[in-house]
């Protein structure tokens, strides 16, 4: 799975809280995996542990988006 913008998903899944173990989990690799793709050493990943990145990261927006709507409500 070739992507340019894991490391930039990584990042905020991060910063979000999340910890390289809880990723790597989801993920089902190694921890130094996720740190190697974090910091572009692997530019191309194994297709499962892409996809759990971007469905981790897509989890994180809509969270993001509920919690935006309830505060305006």
């Amino acid at each position: 799975m070739a992507t340019t913008n894991l490391p930039q998903k990584l990042d905020d899944l991060l910063g979000s809280g999340l910890t390289y173990k809880a990723v790597a989990e989801r993920a089902k690799c190694d921890i130094s995996t996720i740190f190697r793709i974090r910091s572009g050493q692997i530019t191309n990943p194994s297709y499962i542990a892409g996809k759990a990145i971007d469905e981790m990261h897509d989890e994180l927006k809509t969270a993001g988006k509920r919690a935006k709507r309830k505060n305006a409500a």
